[in-house]
């Protein structure tokens, strides 16, 4: 299958193309986020149709939310004229989104069937894009994903690590309640749904994805420091829990994956065991930017 990767400079993009590479099983067309900047519905049109892809992966809401970014009115243009231009000419369209459209105020799995509620940015222009998306593509697919990590780019991960590094005393969140996904771990599922629809899987609408196991920013960072100190000296870091105003809701964004599993075979798994090999590749290549200074 030929699948036109939009934003396949970002963490995402790079790990799903290397599984390709790997697996064999499909092609990628890679357009990085900036030549995806498109000023008319007639760029992203072009764009859609020029390689004549079978699927086009549009990676790029996702990973600004995992960069802390707030997507802009343009940016819901371009995913509502892609996911337009692609319904037209009979493409897959599968928008990666992310549990941000929920405010988690609530304690059980957040399932698909369940109102998007967020009540700040991003989650408004998220709830946006994929309102406008599924109307304008009624096959589209609407990938959510719990917050996305890496070693590079600007992710919850590398701030975390270069900011350990920097003050050797930090506090985080030990309240709100998440399940984070590595980028290569989604790159994984991603690759899975292409080789179902490739053969003819029928699919369309939302579906979740996060990792299987529960955490908090605290606990995240406490798994990311046990790695970093196999790799550097870190004896002097200290973390704590942050001591939050006793008023202030707690946040709990988890997610029912069923429908995934029961559609295309996958398997959720935990983060945990991305947390080295990512640490080790983040910690040589600080190492290495500290000995060229």
């Amino acid at each position: 299958m030929d699948v036109l990767l939009i934003g396949s400079d970002n963490p995402v993009g790079t790990a799903l193309q290397a599984v390709f590479a790997q697996w064999g099983r499909h092609r990628a067309i890679p357009l990085s986020a900036a030549s995806a900047r498109w000023r008319s519905e007639r760029q992203a049109k072009k764009a859609a149709r020029k390689d004549k892809p079978h699927a086009v992966l549009d990676l790029r809401l996702a990973w600004q939310v995992a960069k802390g970014e707030v997507p802009q009115q343009l940016h819901v243009e371009r995913a509502h004229w892609l996911s337009k231009a692609c319904e037209h000419s009979d493409i897959t369209y599968l928008l990666l989104s992310s549990d941000q459209v929920f405010a988690g105020q609530g304690v059980r799995s957040l399932r698909e069937f369940d109102a998007p509620d967020a009540f700040s940015e991003p989650g408004f222009q998220i709830m946006d894009i994929e309102s406008r998306v599924t109307q304008a593509a009624p096959s589209a697919i609407v990938l959510r994903t719990g917050p996305l990590f890496a070693s590079s780019d600007n992710n919850f991960l590398t701030r975390m690590l270069a900011r350990m590094i920097s003050e050797r005393q930090a506090n985080f969140d030990d309240k709100h309640v998440f399940c984070p996904v590595a980028c290569i771990d989604l790159a994984r599922v991603l690759a899975a749904m292409l080789d179902q629809l490739s053969v003819g899987a029928e699919a369309s609408g939302v579906y979740h994805y996060s990792s299987a196991d529960r955490t908090t920013e605290y606990g995240f960072a406490e798994a990311a420091l046990a790695a970093m100190s196999q790799y550097r000296d870190s004896g002097d870091v200290v973390i704590s829990p942050r001591q939050d105003s006793p008023e202030e809701s707690t946040e709990t964004r988890v997610f029912d994956c069923s429908r995934l599993r029961d559609s295309f075979a996958i398997k959720q798994v935990p983060w945990r065991g991305f947390m080295n090999p990512m640490v080790k590749e983040y910690t040589q290549n600080s190492t290495l930017q500290e000995a060229n200074e």
